[in-house]
C-alpha cells in the first residue's frame, strides 16, 4: 500500500474482484506523523501450540485494543519450510494481524530448509537492512520517539554490526529498542550467543540502546541493566535483556548473576507504554489470564 497519510485509520477488505468474494472488513492506523504516546506488544517464540498461542495473542489484543503494533522476537512457527503451520499461525491470529502490523524476526525454525523462503513470502518487510546480507533479514523503522532495530541473528553477526552503528548513530528517537532471536544472555544453562554479546552490546553500550527484545530461550528472563557485560546501577546506565515465550513449549532456566526476574512455564505477552508526559516507559508482562507477572519503569 502506497501514499498513506500519518495517523489515518483506514478501512479495508481484500477480494478477487468478484462480487461475492470478499473478506469482512478489518480496518488499520498508520503511525503518527510526529512524537505521540503510544504502546506496542512484545511476544517471544510462538512457535507450539499455536491454538493456545491464539488465546493469549486475542486475550492481548482484547486487554490492549490500543497497542500499535506487535512484535515477535523469533520461531513464529515450528517449521517454518511447511505451508500448513503458515496456515495454523494466520488462523489463530484472525482478528488481531489483520488490523495491527506484525514486526516479524527470524528465528533458527524459520530457516527450517536453510533459506525463510516461506517466512519471505508472508511479509513485506522494509529493504533498508545492510547490504552484506539478504533483505528483509534486518531492517529498522521509527514509530513516533522511538526507534526499532531489526537483526538477524542466524547470520553472520559481524556483517551487520556497521550497520547496526550506523542506525544508532543517525537516530534522534528518544527510545532505542534492538529485536533478535538469539539472545545474548541467556536463560538458559548451556545456550550462550557469545558472537551476538560480543559484537553488537558494545554498540547497545555505545548508543545506549533501552530495551533488547529477544526469543529463543523459551523461559521469561529479565537482566538487570548491563553495560560492558556487567551490572549497572540503573536503566540511565545500560540495556536491560528480555527472553519471553508466548507458545506452550517451555524450558528449565540457569543462574546468572545477570539475572533480575526469571520464571519458566509461564507463557506471557509483554505491553510497553511510552509515555510522552514525563518520557516514561512502562513494561509489564501478562500471563494468559492478564495477570502481571513482571514490570518495571524507565524514566529518562
Amino acid at each position: 500500500l502506497r501514499g498513506l497519510k500519518p495517523g489515518t485509520t483506514y478501512v479495508y477488505a481484500v477480494g478477487d474482484g468478484s462480487p461475492n468474494r470478499w473478506t469482512e472488513s478489518a480496518e488499520f492506523t498508520t503511525a503518527p506523523a510526529g512524537a505521540q504516546p503510544f504502546a506496542f506488544v512484545y511476544m517471544g517464540d510462538a512457535q507450539n501450540g499455536l491454538d493456545r498461542w491464539g488465546v493469549l495473542l486475542h486475550n492481548a489484543y482484547r486487554a490492549r485494543p490500543d497497542a500499535a503494533f506487535y512484535l515477535m522476537a523469533g520461531d513464529l512457527v515450528n517449521r517454518g519450510a511447511e505451508r500448513w503451520d503458515w496456515d495454523s499461525f494466520f488462523e489463530h491470529s484472525k482478528g488481531v494481524f489483520d488490523r495491527r502490523p506484525l514486526v516479524p524476526v527470524l528465528g533458527n525454525h524459520e530457516y527450517q530448509a536453510k533459506e525463510p523462503q516461506l517466512y519471505l513470502a508472508q511479509f513485506a518487510l522494509p529493504r533498508n537492512g545492510p547490504r552484506t546480507i539478504p533483505p528483509e533479514r534486518a531492517y529498522a523503522f521509527e514509530y513516533s520517539n522511538a526507534k526499532f532495530i531489526i537483526l538477524d541473528s542466524n547470520l553472520d553477526a559481524a556483517k551487520q554490526t556497521a550497520w547496526l552503528e550506523k542506525e544508532l548513530a543517525k537516530t534522534k528517537a528518544m527510545w532505542k529498542f534492538v529485536s533478535y532471536h538469539h539472545p545474548a544472555y541467556s536463560s538458559g544453562g548451556n545456550r550462550d550467543n557469545v558472537e551476538v554479546r560480543n559484537l553488537w552490546t558494545p554498540i547497545f553500550d555505545k548508543y545506549h540502546v533501552d530495551l533488547a527484545l529477544q526469543g529463543h530461550d523459551h523461559a521469561y528472563l529479565r537482566t538487570y541493566p548491563m553495560n560492558a557485560q556487567k551490572r549497572v546501577a540503573t536503566a540511565k546506565d545500560g540495556t536491560i535483556y528480555t527472553i519471553a515465550v508466548s507458545g506452550t513449549k517451555h524450558y528449565e532456566q540457569a543462574a546468572h548473576d545477570y539475572t533480575e526476574v526469571g520464571f519458566t512455564k509461564v507463557s506471557t505477552y509483554q505491553v510497553l507504554d511510552i509515555q510522552i508526559n514525563g518520557h516514561r516507559l512502562i513494561y509489564r508482562a501478562h500471563d494468559v489470564d492478564g495477570k502481571v507477572r513482571d514490570e518495571f519503569v524507565i524514566e529518562k
